[in-house]
């Protein structure tokens, strides 16, 4: 059956090869109409404390933002005029500027900064614009911008830059190391034309999608590139294989296509299982990289299975015919090796693996980025952290709510975190509209608006006031000659301001601005006391907070479950297709202690260096460790059984590992040099430290591989060898 498809598919090699090339030339358009996803709050599960206090805010204030305008060494009021200017610029709620708290002399540099609350559909485009703006003056000196606008600016920016940069050397390692372990030089450039095409189409294709995450855009073609190569050379060398027995271009690519099949298929499997892995985890990112990654290793599978034999047949001539010897890559020394030190190799690495076990439980993980943006960074030096969290809750303007305000305002400036207070500052309507919602006796009214008491009296008593009036009511409900007065519009402009800032139809909100860092176990006990404050305040009713800290908080929160899930899922898919696949309960279990090994090595070297570990980044290399680097395991065991069939355990080792060895360094190595060139050519901490960690997991998978798993396979020959295998 296999061979009919494998005939089938040549004989349309033909048909192939346009469709392909109209699939890539249509998916390189589509690229540019994919929609990249900078906001990891949108990823958060919708039961999350910041997904729903998103929701109740988005529902009653629409799209606000937060910028923080800094000017260094700007000409002498200029500060203040910009701030003036800002304030009737549409897009912008208020903008205020303090000379006594927002200018600062450090290092004789004079620093002044701009609050500025913004009230726009995209607030990237706008503070784009209004950057350009302030920057085509001549007269600001140097200009920094802190906050969520700014820091996606420069994080597309950056990663636009990068991700074709990192890309660029990772082709051309890639290249290279194809050049020295190939059998013909035309093979990388078979191989390259099929990458490219599987590349171009996943990555086409993810326009499907609403959008894909920035983490997701980043890692997405190298990883595919580095993950699925082994699929194309297996192809490659079954080829040569074949081609050598029967001297017949057509029958051996039909043969090694045919043998390729249920290989290739496993591994893809193993791989696909880890990533699918991923698609459970509650923080939805790990869905949106393990879908994206799944279709890219399909779609390399396929391209292998249905392009790549139109090429070989294309170029089987010049790769006959630039044929040369492969770089002896010493895997039978290798099997020598494993096979002198069976006895003792593996009790010592087994002894490393279970402290580094113990080790990697000591673990820091890191759960948000506070370095993505050196201008914000720059603005938290000179001014101080300012950690922004949002409180909402019932909206409700009475005298008795409004004392409720003031009294959480008055427990959240109680708050400590090391010794000081944690609360810098707290924005709301009772702190901002204070002068629009006080009491005013008709003598305070008179002075203000310059008409008699006895006048007033008449007057506010038509209306139904009293002796005393409070600010709101009096704008809302005095007649039009008194809201001319400038004292009065000032409270009305207060008024207005503060409502559309702090008070929704449903709720109100409060802002508050902390000198505590973003993440961190006292942070989150500090957090603990906000969230309880306000619980206790507000009993029994609604409530949110949302911030980064926030944010932070819930992903910590969802870290352990989704830790444990990845974790269970991965193994129990591949466990289950290994075994399918070998029909052997001992080889899954050989397989994926070797490789969780790997993995708890990994780890532990990270607590060693002293290094915090981004959470994503444990799980996506967990799940593509042992869904991937598994492969090698795989390809190795596979080998080992089949010459056990004719071989004695040392000759069935050292041709296995001899058989082995060029596919799991080729593909091994691909893969670590991917993940040292994202993690070194990447500046952004999410994606350069999957990176780093991915090309520290895949060399210790390769070495141990290499010389724990032979050692194991001897010593379990027993159970690892099929029926009928040689005896020693």
């Amino acid at each position: 059956m296999l061979s009919k498809l494998a005939g089938r598919i040549i004989r349309m090699r033909r048909f192939f090869l346009v469709l392909f090339l109209l699939m890539t030339v249509a998916s390189a358009f589509l690229i540019t109409k994919t929609n990249i996803n900078y906001d990891f709050t949108d990823y958060l599960g919708k039961d999350t404390i910041t997904r729903k206090s998103l929701d109740m805010m988005e529902k009653d204030f629409g799209n606000t933002d937060q910028l923080t305008i800094m000017f260094e060494n700007a000409s002498e009021g200029v500060c203040a005029e910009i701030c003036a200017a800002l304030n009737e610029r549409e897009g912008i709620l208020r903008a205020t500027h303090d000379p006594d708290k927002d200018a600062k002399r450090v290092d004789g540099a004079l620093y002044e900064r701009i609050e500025v609350f913004l009230e726009c559909e995209d607030s990237v485009a706008y503070v784009t614009d209004l950057s350009n703006e302030l920057e085509s003056r001549g007269d600001i000196g140097a200009l920094h911008l802190s906050g969520t606008a700014p820091q996606t600016i420069k994080l597309k920016e950056t990663i636009m830059r990068e991700v074709v940069i990192a890309m660029a050397i990772a082709v051309v390692v890639v290249i290279a190391v194809l050049f020295i372990t190939s059998h013909s030089w035309m093979d990388p450039v078979i191989l390259f034309i099929v990458f490219v095409s599987s590349i171009v189409i996943n990555m086409g294709t993810n326009w499907i999608f609403p959008s894909i995450s920035f983490v997701t855009f980043a890692v997405c073609a190298i990883l595919q590139l580095a993950l699925a190569m082994d699929y194309s050379i297996m192809l490659l060398h079954n080829y040569f294989a074949f081609l050598e027995e029967t001297n017949d271009h057509t029958q051996a690519l039909t043969l090694a296509l045919t043998r390729s099949f249920m290989p290739i298929s496993s591994s893809s499997l193993t791989t696909i299982a880890g990533l699918v892995s991923l698609m459970f985890m509650s923080f939805t990112v790990g869905f949106d990289i393990g879908i994206v990654l799944s279709k890219g290793i399909l779609i390399s599978m396929i391209t292998v299975f249905l392009l790549m034999p139109s090429l070989i047949s294309i170029f089987s001539s010049p790769l006959e015919k630039s044929r040369h010897k492969p770089l002896p890559l010493g895997g039978r020394a290798i099997g020598k090796f494993a096979y002198k030190t069976r006895r003792v190799l593996p009790i010592i690495l087994i002894i490393v693996i279970l402290i580094s076990c113990i080790h990697q439980g000591k673990n820091e993980y890191v759960f948000t980025d506070t370095s993505m943006n050196i201008e914000s960074n720059l603005v938290s030096r000179v001014f101080g952290l300012s950690n922004q969290l949002v409180l909402l809750f019932p909206a409700d303007m009475s005298d008795e709510a409004l004392d409720t305000q003031r009294e959480l305002i008055r427990k959240l400036e109680e708050v400590e975190f090391q010794g000081k207070k944690a609360v810098t500052s707290v924005t709301s309507l009772v702190t901002t509209g204070e002068a629009a919602i006080k009491y005013y006796t008709l003598d305070e009214i008179s002075k203000l608006s310059g008409i008699s008491p006895l006048a007033l009296g008449l007057y506010t008593g038509s209306l139904g006031f009293g002796t005393v009036v409070r600010g709101d009511e009096l704008v809302d409900k005095a007649a039009e000659i008194m809201t001319k007065n400038e004292s009065i519009q000032s409270i009305k402009e207060m008024l207005d301001f503060a409502r559309s800032m702090f008070v929704g139809e449903t709720y109100s909100r409060m802002i508050l601005l902390m000198d505590i860092p973003y993440f961190g176990d006292e942070m989150h006990e500090t957090l603990d006391e906000i969230r309880k404050i306000l619980h206790e305040t507000y009993p029994g009713q609604e409530v949110g907070i949302a911030g980064a800290t926030m944010s932070s908080y819930d992903i910590a929160t969802a870290f352990q479950g989704d830790m444990l899930l990845v974790n269970i899922l991965t193994i129990l898919a591949v466990v289950l297709i290994i075994l399918l696949s070998f029909k052997s309960f001992f080889v899954p279990v050989v397989l994926v202690c070797v490789i969780q090994g790997a993995i708890w090595l990994t780890l532990s070297l990270s607590t060693l260096m002293g290094e915090g570990i981004f959470f994503m980044c444990y799980l996506i290399i967990t799940a593509i460790m042992m869904g991937a680097t598994i492969d090698y395991g795989i390809l190795l065991t596979g080998n080992y059984r089949r010459l056990r069939l004719s071989l004695s355990p040392r000759e069935a080792i050292l041709s296995a590992m001899e058989g082995s060895i060029a596919t799991i360094l080729t593909s091994g190595v691909i893969l670590a040099v991917s993940g040292f060139i994202i993690g070194n050519v990447c500046t952004t901490y999410y994606i350069s430290s999957i990176g780093k960690m991915l090309a520290r997991g895949t060399a210790i998978a390769i070495v141990l591989v290499v010389t724990l798993l032979p050692s194991m396979l001897l010593g379990l020959d027993r159970v690892i060898a099929p029926k009928g295998s040689v005896k020693e």
